[in-house]
């Protein structure tokens, strides 16, 4: 480490001689470099030292930078950090503008708004948002989830269903600025990994199969998968060749692309194809679906004319919808981040709840965050939050110069891109990997997408959330407990995984000793008294039950009294319980309270398992 002394002695050395090259005796060899700092007649330098110490001779190298260059230096890094951004902000809205319109058609709304949603979600994060990386707007993953589901009170493309997915948006929302309010972003916890997995493959199957009809140019059925599988079957032979060209051409040239060049704008690029397409055939008076024209569908202030009286009908869906938001949000905030820097969780849900506020009153849907676009802004190598403003700047010249296009963009065209994206958050890889890895797990995520492909969407997401609850509640009461053995010829008692498998562990029939890992509470104590139980039922000359009590950190007062119960039981066999290695604190201080080993008729505290067996035999 070198002192503030050497960078002030080698900034006057180096003022004393003029600025010029030199050398001087040195002390022993090194070579290192310095950044000293000063103020020389009332101007701020920096110098910059090269110092190579070599045959007993020290060269000084410097570089002196007077306050103006050093403003030059700041004013160049401040412009290529613009660039940085601007170019990050192109890449992702040449990927959002057709995917964004496409989400919005998922949604039951006009495409329009799915460019409105973004524009005004990536408005709300910059705000309040964190992650300076992190890209909000119209979400494939939440768009069928709410459709489904409010598409039992009003039509799709409605302004009934419309006004109530506005409400939808506000509810969401509120509920995600009251998770930062109250720092309750742990509730994304309660979704576990394979479950997530398992959700999105769900979605994902829905998507795919519910856009197939679009691409086939066959009637649309809005019922599950396997009854829309059923009915495209049952009207195959009504096949429209022209849109079965147009959404498979689309799908396979942003699939192809899309794994050779990620930042290659596919989509764009199939969507300014599709419709040249659409300019070819209505020259020659052959007519494919389209979007409608977005003439009539300006942003409108809507807080006023939203049914409130159904807010409480809906208020449970806002809830899953905000669950999911929280649950995505936190994993493209602690996955897309910069390096060593530890992710603002509840301000990125605030980013992400104040854009569905101000989605909600223009009109427009609940926003989420993307994890493609935020990952294809690290890539682009944004400086700043500035990134995701720009390329909502570009959308918003879209709105305002190409709404006269819309309206030749042919329905198989964002049926394609949908497919795509249906695809893309279908984790094929992460799911095998589970598979392999912990079947239990496995068949978790697997019962999760059978729930939702099999239910109505958001009957199975509801579903898939109490199952993981279920789950993490079965990990809970049912923690490790394992039976310790002894290593031969030695008094060390082990985990047998730990021992050598090749030894002969020593299993005493008249001694146990389990290691629990876990507080003593009423959710664990029915597996704690399970497993000591199992041991004395199978093993008939039992007399002395040992629990290694290094692991147990806290006791409740149920607990207690169960032991006492359980002591009586085990007294009744005349087996004797014992705990030894009370290691820690607030336990031994329980146990001290409680008065646990009087309740046990245990003589003193044993601080390990051979003088616990030897005092009782």
């Amino acid at each position: 480490m070198v002192s503030n002394n050497i960078h002030i002695n080698c900034a006057i050395y180096i003022l004393e001689k003029k600025f010029k090259k030199n050398t001087i005796q040195p002390l022993n060899n090194i070579h290192f470099r310095i950044k000293g700092s000063f103020v020389f007649n009332g101007i701020h330098c920096i110098i910059y030292f090269d110092i190579l110490i070599k045959n007993e001779i020290m060269h000084v190298d410097y570089i002196l930078l007077y306050e103006s260059e050093l403003s030059m230096q700041n004013k160049v890094h401040n412009m290529m950090a613009w660039r940085q951004d601007l170019f990050a902000g192109l890449s992702v809205a040449a990927i959002a503008l057709p995917a964004q319109m496409a989400t919005a058609h998922l949604a039951g709304f006009p495409v329009i708004y799915g460019l409105y949603v973004f524009v005004i979600s990536s408005i709300g994060f910059f705000i309040f948002g964190s992650n300076r990386y992190l890209s909000c707007g119209a979400d494939s993953t939440i768009a069928p989830i709410f459709a489904v589901s409010l598409a039992s009170y009003a039509t799709l493309f409605s302004v009934q269903y419309m006004a109530l997915a506005s409400l939808l948006a506000l509810l969401v929302g509120g509920i995600l600025l009251c998770v930062y309010a109250f720092k309750l972003g742990w509730v994304a916890n309660l979704l576990s990994y394979p479950v997530t997995l398992g959700f999105l493959a769900g979605v994902s199957i829905h998507i795919i199969v519910s856009q197939l009809s679009s691409i086939l140019g066959l009637p649309h059925s809005s019922a599950s998968p396997f009854q829309t599988l059923y009915h495209l079957v049952q009207h195959i032979t009504q096949l429209n060749f022209i849109t079965t060209f147009i959404g498979g051409g689309v799908f396979g040239f942003i699939f192809w692309f899309s794994r050779q060049y990620k930042r290659f704008p596919a989509a764009l690029i199939a969507l300014a194809i599709s419709i040249t397409i659409e300019i070819a055939l209505n020259s020659n008076n052959i007519h494919i679906p389209t979007l409608s024209n977005p003439a009539g569908f300006e942003l409108h202030w809507a807080f006023i004319g939203l049914p409130w009286h159904q807010a409480l009908t809906i208020f449970p869906l806002a809830l899953l919808i905000a669950m999911i938001c929280i649950v995505q949000t936190s994993a493209v905030s602690s996955t897309i981040k910069d390096r060593n820097t530890t992710p603002n969780f509840n301000r990125d849900f605030a980013g992400i709840g104040l854009g569905s506020v101000l989605s909600g009153l223009i009109g427009g849907f609940p926003g989420n965050a993307s994890p493609p676009r935020s990952m294809l802004i690290q890539q682009g190598g944004a400086h700043s939050k500035w990134a995701a403003l720009f390329s909502a700047a570009v959308i918003c010249l879209v709105l305002l110069y190409a709404q006269n296009v819309f309206h030749l963009i042919p329905k198989a065209t964002l049926a394609g891109i949908l497919m795509y994206v249906g695809l893309s958050i279908f984790k094929w890889t992460e799911i095998k990997r589970i598979c392999h890895q912990n079947r239990q797990e496995f068949y978790l995520c697997l019962a999760t997408m059978l729930m939702i492909v099999t239910f109505r969407i958001d009957i199975g997401v509801m579903f898939g959330v109490l199952l993981s609850l279920l789950h993490s509640v079965f990990i809970i009461t049912r923690p490790n407990c394992e039976e310790l053995f002894r290593e031969p010829n030695c008094d060390h008692w082990g985990h047998r995984s730990r021992l050598n498998p090749e030894q002969n562990l020593s299993t005493e029939e008249d001694v146990a000793v389990l290691h629990f890992s876990a507080p003593l509470y009423f959710t664990t104590f029915s597996y704690f008294e399970e497993r000591i139980l199992n041991l004395a039922n199978t093993r008939p000359l039992l007399r002395l039950v040992i629990i290694d009590a290094s692991s147990i950190s806290d006791m409740d007062l149920t607990a207690v009294d169960k032991i006492e119960v359980l002591s009586q039981k085990l007294t009744h066999r005349n087996i004797t319980l014992l705990f030894v290695n009370i290691e820690h604190p607030r336990f031994r201080r329980l146990v001290e309270t409680t008065h646990l080993l009087t309740i046990l008729d245990q003589k003193t505290e044993y601080t390990s398992i051979e003088d616990a067996i030897t005092a009782y035999r």
